[in-house]
C-alpha cells in the first residue's frame, strides 16, 4: 500500500485529474486493425502490468476493440483470450484477424510467432441472475498491495484505474466508481473496464489460493450488457470457494468473477485460468513484501515470509 492511502477511499472516490485520453482513444491507437484483417500493435507504457509488459486484461481489451473492425462491436459478447506470451510494451507488432462462423478472430504477432490472441462471438449470451456471494457491501477486509504503474493497480498511472481491491477469508474484490478516463458519455463505462478488473481480480484469486505467485493465462470474459448505464460506483468481485484447479499437478487454476452495477446488476462474469509456479513467486514476493504491512503479508503468502528464506 502506497504511504498515507487511506484504502476506502482509494477504492470508491474518483481522484481529480488534469483532462487527459479516454482509455478507449489510447487503446485504439494501440491496436489498428483493417477490414482487410492486417494491422499493428504498439502498445505504451500506460497499459502496463509489471514493467514492461502488457496487462493481461488489457490485451483482451485490446483485441476485442481491434475486432470491431471486422463487424459489429457493443452487443453482448464472449470474448476468450489465449495469453501464450507476454507482449511487451513501446515495441511494434504486427496484428492479424479474421471472422470464421461469425466469431471474430485477432492475434498479435512477432513476425510469425503468436504471442497473445482472442477470439470475439456474439449470438446467444447466458444472462444469470447476480448470485448474492457476488455482493460485497459492508465488507471490510485487508487492503492489497498497490504498484506504481500498473494499468489496474497502478497508483501512479493517470491512465488507469487505480483500483484499491481487498480481500477476506471469502474472496477477492474491489468496489470504486471508476475514474474519468474509463467512462463515456451518459455514464456509461469503457468496454475495457470489465476485461482489466477482473483480470485483476482473478490474479489475486489464484495467488492467494495457491498461497504463490503467477500470471493469468486463459481468460474467459462475458460481457452482459456493454452499454449498460453505470452512474455509481461498481463492485468487482470473486470468491475462493469457486476456484478449482484444472489440472492434476495443481499449477493451473480456474477462478470465477463478476462485475455488478451500483443497483446489483450484473454486467459481466469471468472464467480467468491463474498459472503458479515458484519460479513467479522467487520474482514477485519481494515486490509485494515491500508495500505490504507485514501482518496483512503474513496472511496472503505465510510460506514466503522474510525469515523463511
Amino acid at each position: 500500500m502506497a504511504s498515507g492511502m487511506n484504502p476506502r477511499e482509494y477504492s470508491t472516490r474518483p481522484r481529480a485529474r488534469p483532462a487527459g485520453p479516454a482509455i478507449g482513444d489510447v487503446m485504439a491507437a494501440a491496436a489498428t486493425l483493417e477490414a482487410d484483417g492486417r494491422g499493428r500493435f504498439l502498445a505504451p507504457p500506460l497499459l502496463q502490468s509489471w514493467p514492461g509488459i502488457v496487462h493481461g486484461g488489457g490485451l483482451v481489451a485490446l483485441l476485442d476493440l481491434a475486432a470491431a473492425a471486422l463487424g459489429p462491436d457493443g452487443r453482448p459478447r464472449l470474448i476468450e483470450g489465449r495469453l501464450t506470451s507476454s507482449v511487451p510494451v513501446d515495441t511494434a507488432l504486427a496484428l492479424e484477424g479474421h471472422t470464421d462462423a461469425g466469431a471474430a478472430t485477432v492475434t498479435i504477432l512477432d513476425g510469425t510467432q503468436p504471442l497473445t490472441s482472442a477470439t470475439i462471438g456474439h449470438g446467444d449470451i447466458d444472462d444469470p441472475a447476480p448470485d448474492p456471494g457476488w455482493r460485497a457491501t459492508g465488507r471490510e477486509g485487508w487492503p492489497m498491495p498497490l504498484s506504481d504503474q500498473c494499468l489496474a493497480c497502478g497508483a501512479h498511472n493517470p491512465l488507469g484505474l487505480q483500483l484499491g481491491l481487498r480481500f477476506d477469508g471469502d474472496g477477492v474484490w474491489a468496489r470504486f466508481l471508476p475514474r474519468e478516463p474509463w467512462r463515456r458519455s451518459g455514464d456509461r463505462l469503457a468496454p475495457a473496464l470489465p476485461a482489466v478488473v477482473l483480470d485483476e481480480i482473478a490474479w489475486w484469486l489464484g495467488a492467494l489460493v495457491t498461497r504463490e505467485g503467477g500470471l493469468t493465462n486463459r481468460i474467459a470474459l462475458t460481457l452482459v450488457r456493454p452499454e449498460a448505464i453505470a452512474p455509481g460506483p461498481v463492485t468487482a468481485v470473486g470468491r475462493f470457494a469457486d476456484v478449482t484447479p484444472v489440472d492434476r499437478r495443481r499449477t493451473f487454476w480456474r477462478t470465477r468473477s463478476a462485475l455488478l452495477a451500483a443497483d446489483g446488476t450484473l454486467l459481466a462474469t469471468a472464467a480467468i485460468v491463474f498459472r503458479s509456479g515458484a519460479d513467479y513467486s522467487e520474482r514477485q514476493m519481494a515486490f509485494f513484501r515491500s508495500r505490504t504491512d507485514p501482518g496483512i503479508f503474513e496472511r496472503m503468502f505465510p510460506n514466503h515470509l522474510e525469515g523463511d528464506r
